[in-house]
């Protein structure tokens, strides 16, 4: 396993690309997921310097891509694939062996046309188009679990494409925003899990459902990393953990009726694991580990982000190499 960074975590340092590099270089990371619109905005001398100087470190390159989800756009299977096309060559030409992509975000759960699994349908296809593409230039298109779909939602999509170039992202935290447990999740992504987005997180209620924390200091929230990175090393043993850190909230709508129905796998025993896991949640902040909403307001999030990705990396690091010492013991 290798620790690396997704460059969103730095996105308020205003960063270059080539001042990624040299962060990457400081926190002793080895690679990163990074933005393809950065990349493709470079001119040619700069996309040179930036792939010579990755290379020479010998760091790994992820990318972002393109969207999956027609949602309401309009847009046919054809219009949603032909943004990738030239993302494919980038990919090749800067040495990244990853485009990832996500189906949208927990509202598009809730639409009445096309419905959810209107909306699955289409993004199958899409993914499915992709796959021969992403094949031919030997690049892995990876779908992240982006608190928009479950964990079995996702593992259906990823099987249904069944194709070994499009796999899944598993973000460690983020089926924390749609009533699962990460560990839950992890476990049945595990036969798709390709890359991830490392991340901690906490969650509590409120009077209008629950709060969902785009992060927390690795080790801390309620992700329960140890196992989760465990099934990550047994499902890829040289998986990116690219760190993923954020200041902020999403409000969860749990009490909605629309929302609640969306998820037609919940089964009771499910949903009572999820509460016992929110009053965890409840038990941090109100101990003050984690930050309420009001405290994000003034929070200078550059400063915060970039000081506590020293403790993620060593928090990462450390972690990893017990799980692989162990391993080869």
């Amino acid at each position: 396993m290798k620790v690396g960074l997704d460059a969103l975590t730095l996105h308020a340092l205003k960063l270059s690309a080539l001042e990624y590099v040299d962060k990457l270089l400081e926190y002793r990371l080895e690679g990163m997921q990074y933005f393809s619109q950065a990349v493709r905005e470079l001119d040619a001398d700069t996309r040179r310097e930036f792939t010579r100087r990755m290379a020479e470190h010998g760091l790994y390159l992820e990318l972002t891509g393109a969207g999956v989800n027609p949602g309401k756009s309009g847009k046919s299977i054809a219009e949603m694939v032909e943004p990738w096309k030239p993302l494919f060559a980038l990919a090749n030409e800067v040495g990244a062996t990853i485009l990832n992509t996500c189906f949208g975000l927990l509202k598009e759960r809730t639409f009445d046309s096309p419905t959810l699994q209107e909306q699955i349908a289409l993004t199958t296809e899409v993914l499915t188009r992709l796959a021969p593409i992403a094949a031919a230039h030997d690049v892995t298109v990876t779908m992240e679990l982006h608190v928009d779909l479950t964990s079995k939602e996702l593992a259906r999509i990823i099987a249904d494409v069944n194709s070994p170039y499009v796999r899944v992202n598993l973000d460690t935290a983020n089926a924390l925003g749609l009533l699962e447990d990460p560990v839950e999740a992890a476990t049945t992504l595990k036969p798709y899990i390709y890359s991830t987005h490392y991340k901690d997180s906490c969650i509590y209620l409120t009077d209008e459902g629950y709060n969902w924390q785009g992060g927390a200091p690795l080790g801390m929230g309620l992700a329960e990393l140890p196992t989760v990175t465990q099934i990550l090393y047994e499902a890829k043993p040289d998986i990116h953990l690219n760190i993923e850190d954020s200041f902020g909230f999403i409000p969860i709508p749990f009490y909605d009726a629309a929302f609640i129905n969306s998820f037609p796998d919940l089964t009771p025993e499910a949903l009572v694991r999820f509460v016992r896991i929110l009053r965890k949640g409840e038990a941090l902040v109100r101990a003050g580990v984690h930050p309420r909403p009001e405290e994000f307001k003034d929070a200078d999030r550059a400063t915060i982000l970039a000081s506590r990705l020293w403790h993620n990396a060593d928090y990462a690091r450390r972690l990893r190499d017990k799980i692989e010492g162990r391993s080869a013991g």
